[in-house]
């Protein structure tokens, strides 16, 4: 067995060349052949699991290591925080372990113990600035994008004078997008380290998301100016692209690319924007020249996917998307060609088989790509075989939570369907159903909720949300859900205001509680107030039910003229809306 375990040799030494072998040697040995052989099947969870029971036996803290690597990469936390203790218990001084034990309890949903994962790691680091940005790093891609946040807003509570940790905690919230907190936390990474440009760079970048647009520009052109450094550049031109001054970021872009032919990073650029303006042929061109760079391999296939499909060459779509293995745009990517399967090429079974392999195939994914079996099967018909494969999984792996929230999504999915049909008994069934399962889920209780308006049963609906508010009283879409309700079906506008006004502190740029502000306001007669919300809800997005309460605050207003023309306006775009007519036969009255 010497000679056929490769890791074996590599990281326990040669077998001994003589006396008895022990059954303990044996286990390890045994383990380590599964494992390998698990791998070279693609069998990944298999062969984690066998490295993890190997480095349970062995007393080599690198293969507890190299088991806690494996883990974080195929996304197996239980088994990875366990052989990152086992790496800590072997070797005391890998001060590393910490920071894997951090990465598995995020993923774990315990980032109040990660959070203490990550302070040991820098606690025992040479370099406390270099340890806090290595853990940003670490967590810049978790999808519990709030259990990340968490953990790097305590590193930085706890270290507020290192500037890095500022800048990485800005560059969470713009991933999450709270701007507001971007443009602090990037502000006072300037104030802690002035000459830092790409610090000052993301000050600029989030002048522009909260509406200083042109200070933004303004100071991302002296920036490039000061110091025309490539990077410095290349971030120019994205925030004139994301802006809109599509012309002047052409201008800049081509520039660099004169200089620097071939540069990745310009012609990067050059494929967003080419595909913005519609010229999907030098869009397709740069995205081809961009695919051999690994950092952008699966972005380049997704948008070249993206851009086969816009003309209807639905087996190249697919042949890119079926690249995309990884980054953000994975499980989109696959999910269409599920949808091309399904709907353009009337393969179905071809769909289910797509998602199915290419969830075996990335367990990461694994839950997604179930989700989207079963919402085909639903779209079939053929709902009890959806809920089979979910309970086939969860019987397999109990304790994984993503396929409890796939379960869930499911039975919410089954739900919305049975509502749409108007089969309100049977949607009644599912969510009740899934209570069973899932006692106090807050997204279920909700659909419920919504369940009890469809029905007309607006005052067991408010109860239900507003048991929801209490469990939850930091909710923006419960407290506005509730707000709504309260003032737009039941009168109760003294008891909507207050839930409207939290619901507007937590998420001051959200149109939908813009609105319900606005609507509030509205009917408490204070109408000029209310027209400023409104309005600037309709600005942040043009929807039809926020234009019917523009028309009826400016008729109560006695601005006639102008909401008949803001009606008609409307109603050539959205001639069904219930919302419009509404108002139309109300004010023709």
């Amino acid at each position: 067995m010497c000679g056929t375990v490769l890791l074996g040799a590599a990281l326990l030494g040669a077998c001994a060349a003589t006396g008895p072998v022990s059954d303990s040697r044996m286990d390890l040995d045994s383990h380590l052949l599964l494992a390998e052989i698990a791998r070279e099947r693609e069998r990944f969870g298999e062969a984690v699991a066998h490295y993890l029971e190997a480095a349970l036996i062995s007393e080599n803290p690198q293969l507890a290591e190299l088991t806690a690597e494996l883990a974080q990469q195929t996304d197996l936390p239980d088994i990875g925080l366990r052989a990152a203790q086992r790496w800590l218990a072997l070797n005391a001084e890998a001060n590393l372990a910490h920071l894997y034990m951090g990465i598995f309890r995020v993923r774990l949903g315990r980032s109040d113990q990660a959070f203490a994962d990550f302070g040991a790691f820098v606690a025992g680091a040479e370099s406390t600035a270099a340890a806090v940005a290595r853990s940003i790093e670490a967590l810049a891609e978790e999808s519990d994008a709030d259990g990340a946040i968490s953990v790097v807003r305590g590193l930085v509570e706890a270290n507020p004078d290192i500037a890095e940790g500022h800048y990485g905690l800005a560059r969470l919230a713009l991933r999450s997008g709270d701007y507001d907190a971007v443009l602090a936390h990037s502000e006072l990474a300037m104030e802690l380290s002035p000459d830092w440009v790409e610090a000052r760079m993301l000050y600029a970048r989030s002048l522009l998301l909260t509406g200083s647009g042109e200070n933004g520009l303004a100071l991302a052109r002296q920036l490039a100016a000061d110091e025309p450094r490539l990077e410095v550049r290349l971030q120019f031109a994205e925030l004139l692209l994301s802006s809109g001054a599509t012309e002047e970021a052409r201008e800049l872009l081509d520039e660099i690319m004169a200089e620097s032919p071939g540069l990745t990073e310009a012609a990067r650029a050059l494929a967003f924007l080419t595909l913005s303006d519609g010229d999907l042929e030098e869009s397709r061109e740069r995205f081809n020249e961009i695919r051999t760079d690994p950092r952008f391999r699966d972005e380049s296939f997704y948008y070249l996917g993206r851009i086969a499909e816009m003309q209807d060459e639905y087996l190249q779509a697919m042949r890119h998307y079926s690249r995309v293995v990884d980054g953000a745009n994975a499980v989109d990517a696959q999910l269409r060609v599920a949808q091309l399967l399904y709907v353009d090429l009337e393969d179905p079974d071809g769909a289910l088989r797509h998602l199915r392999e290419f969830g075996n195939a990335n367990p990461q994914y694994v839950t997604d790509m179930l989700l989207g079996q079963g919402e085909i099967l639903v779209r079939l018909g053929r709902e009890t075989e959806a809920i089979q494969l979910l309970a086939e999984e969860l019987q397999q792996s109990p304790d994984e939570e993503r396929l409890h929230d796939a379960n869930v999504q499911l039975h919410l999915i089954l739900a919305q369907d049975a509502v749409e049909e108007e089969r309100y008994g049977e949607a009644d069934r599912v969510l009740n159903r899934a209570l069973n399962s899932y006692p106090g889920n807050p997204s279920v209780r909700y659909a419920r909720a919504l369940l009890f308006q469809e029905r007309g049963r607006l005052r067991r609906s408010a109860t239900a949300l507003e048991q929801l508010v209490e469990d939850y009283p930091e909710d923006a879409g419960f407290l506005n859900a509730l707000g709504y309700l309260l003032t737009d079906e039941l009168g109760r506008h003294d008891e909507a205001l207050p839930l409207l006004r939290r619901a507007l502190s937590a998420e001051p740029d959200n149109p939908a509680i813009i609105d319900s502000m606005g609507w509030v306001l509205f009917h408490l007669g204070e109408f000029e107030s209310a027209l400023d919300y409104l309005e600037r809800a309709f600005a942040l997005f043009p929807d039809p039910e926020v234009a019917a309460h523009i028309v009826d605050t400016h008729w109560a207003l006695g601005n006639r003229e102008q909401a008949m023309q803001l009606l008609n306006e409307s109603l050539e775009d959205h001639a069904d809306s219930e919302h419009l007519l509404e108002v139309q036969q109300r004010l023709a009255q």
